[in-house]
């Protein structure tokens, strides 16, 4: 036991922490977004530098989506095999923005970002009727959307935190998918990226798996939870949760 703690960012106190901390990011993570704003600053805070925290947080991404994938699955949401072309235009940037999150600063990027979120949180919330123009899963994807994904994959690659928040205001606001949809799709997207810019960091040695693999455990307990939770929900609801954390991350970016 006193060897596990020892590998642990704070010890025993320090892997409650990551726990409970993950269990909350988990659920935003999944029924909103920017979760990874709880977690990157608890790991910091427990004492991994910064790109240590960022690549750190990928391995519970990565796992925590590995649960809510088939959750949503199992939930009856359909056709996530349509995402496949939009991780493809991804996967490029991906790969250069996790490459640039191991040797470049991001403090500029965050606010840009941050400014942007509000624009497009304002498109998704200011829409009178949720989208339902994916019903039938056939229409091909629009070209500003695949123009979106495209560079969003170098965030993704890059910070991650918030990735989320883009890919449902892209699916939700230019293709008109319902939110419980628009989040299915997101964690797939989220999944296959993260497992390209995972080796990244972790060639750069960037990456503590013990505590990656702590936090993990919160994040799939909480990314559970919140995919049972957008199942149940209503449109309404799933709007004003998105609201909510996009405009307490976007605070967030910008004093930070």
């Amino acid at each position: 036991m006193d060897q596990l703690a020892a590998l642990l960012p704070g010890g025993i106190a320090g892997a409650l922490a990551i726990l409970a901390v993950g269990v909350v990011a988990g659920f935003f993570n999944v029924t909103a977004g920017g979760g990874s704003l709880l977690t990157l600053p608890l790991l910091v805070l427990l004492g991994l530098p910064s790109p240590v925290a960022n690549g750190t947080n990928r391995v519970a991404i990565v796992i925590q989506n590995l649960v809510a994938v088939p959750t949503f699955r199992h939930g009856g949401v359909r056709g996530l095999r349509r995402a496949l072309p939009l991780v493809l235009l991804a996967l490029p940037g991906t790969v250069l923005g996790a490459w640039a999150g191991v040797v470049v600063s991001d403090s500029l990027f965050r606010r840009v970002i941050a400014v942007t979120m509000v624009v497009l949180a304002g498109v998704v919330l200011l829409s009178r009727r949720p989208g339902g123009g994916d019903a039938a899963g056939e229409r091909p994807f629009r070209p500003w959307t695949l123009a979106a994904f495209a560079l969003l994959g170098f965030y993704a690659g890059f910070i991650q935190a918030g990735i989320g928040f883009f890919i449902v205001f892209a699916l939700a606001g230019l293709e008109r998918f319902p939110l419980v949809r628009a989040h299915a799709f997101k964690v797939t997207i989220v999944l296959a990226l993260q497992c390209v810019a995972l080796p990244v960091f972790a060639l750069g040695g960037m990456v503590r798996w013990i505590p990656g693999l702590v936090l993990a455990i919160g994040l799939s307990l909480g990314g559970w939870i919140g995919a049972r939770t957008a199942l149940r929900s209503s449109e309404r609801f799933l709007r004003v949760l998105l609201g909510f954390a996009a405009v307490a991350l976007a605070a967030r970016l910008l004093v930070s």
